[in-house]
């Protein structure tokens, strides 16, 4: 998964240009290419690339990195996507592109975003301009192969790697195929890949009845019986790493623990005024998250968008310290938005700590607004 799959095109770029130099995913240029042909090959190029990233050129950047924007001619995307269907690429695999149009500092700047691609190397089996059918153009740093050259073999070995799943350690593979469940069979204790049976997902239950405990957020479940277990991440019966599970709603819903995060610090003192608990988007808890959970099960999809009410989900690792920065700013906020949570009131008890986790379920939902209002600029 793409490290910037949770920016904005405009962060991206700048990114870019904070590095004050071009990269072995990014390019930049001042204006579009003179001919077709040129702009293929560093398509080309920039798709036979080792890394899983997707990869950017930037038109409207001098060489000196500065924002000057385009006088030419631009090339739009339909006529790039007609030209690479005209070619013929062997195994029939092509590069997928995209073209955006972004505003940085007053200037017009077009993005031309050439999706990563898994089964490398891509290659032509034709020859098409000053490109040769069966030899493989690749850009390695901030370098694309010649015109009249060759990738190296080293090069080609690797994009071979990649595409058979070799350049990733066991641990950052299993992570990256856990996106498609279909690889997966379901057996007594867990899962193994039906392409690498070496790579399980081992779960165990845990006999520990102290500890099946519910947690707050268990009483945002019809039913708050909840138990725990234990996810081991395997190669080869090695574990790489554990997570704890907890069953939600009497076995409806499967999830690992959440991460926990605080806010409203009071000057130095260490212990804050609330907690609360968050995924973000891409994490390797939200992927194991993602793993387990089935939408299309009713039950267990009424019992996640419960879930959803008390417990936030980011974006990105940015997104979580800016809200929390803001939040830290703004300590009056959280108590005003609790202050207006009701929905749990019908819950009447006398047990302290059922007390204790009913502000617990206000403070999340209270927490979810405030993240809402605070995305959409409200505050």
């Amino acid at each position: 998964m793409s490290r910037f799959q949770y920016y904005s095109t405009e962060e991206i770029v700048r990114y870019f240009l904070k590095t004050g130099k071009e990269g072995d995913c990014w390019d930049f240029k001042l204006e579009w290419h003179d001919n077709m042909v040129d702009l293929l090959k560093d398509i080309i190029c920039f798709a036979n690339t080792v890394h899983d990233e997707n990869c950017y050129i930037i038109f409207g950047i001098s060489d000196s990195l500065q924002i000057l924007g385009m006088q030419k001619k631009r090339i739009k995307q339909a006529e790039i996507l007609d030209a690479i269907s005209n070619l013929t690429f062997a195994g029939d695999v092509s590069p997928k592109i995209e073209v955006k149009t972004i505003v940085l500092d007053g200037q017009v700047l077009d993005v031309l975003i050439i999706f990563n691609v898994e089964r490398t190397p891509i290659y032509l089996k034709k020859n098409y301009g000053t490109m040769r059918g069966g030899c493989i153009y690749t850009r390695v740093g901030d370098k694309n192969t010649p015109d009249n050259g060759n990738a190296d073999i080293g090069e080609i070995e690797d994009l071979w790697r990649k595409r058979f799943g070799l350049t990733k350690p066991p641990l950052e593979f299993i992570y990256d195929r856990m996106n498609n469940k279909f690889e997966w069979i379901e057996q007594n204790e867990g899962f193994y890949n039906i392409y690498r049976p070496e790579y399980t997902i081992q779960i165990q239950s845990k006999n520990d009845e102290a500890r099946d405990e519910p947690m707050y957020y268990s009483y945002a479940m019809v039913n708050s019986q909840t138990s725990f277990e234990v996810l081991n991440i395997k190669y080869q019966n090695i574990i790489l790493e554990s997570y704890g599970l907890i069953i939600l709603d009497s076995g409806r819903l499967r999830i690992p623990i959440p991460d926990q995060g605080f806010v409203c610090h009071k000057g130095y003192e260490i212990c804050p005024k609330y907690s609360y608990e968050y995924y973000i988007l891409g994490s390797k808890l939200y992927k194991i998250l993602s793993f387990l959970y089935e939408p299309q099960n009713g039950d267990e999809h009424s019992a996640f968008e419960r879930l959803k009410e008390v417990i936030l989900i980011y974006y990105s690792e940015e997104e979580k310290l800016a809200f929390e920065s803001f939040i830290e700013g703004n300590q009056d906020l959280p108590e005003k938005y609790i202050g207006r949570i009701n929905r749990f009131n019908y819950m009447k008890t006398n047990d302290e700590k059922i007390k204790f986790y009913l502000e617990r379920l206000k403070i999340g939902v209270a927490l979810n607004i405030l993240l809402t209002d605070w995305r959409n600029k409200k505050l």
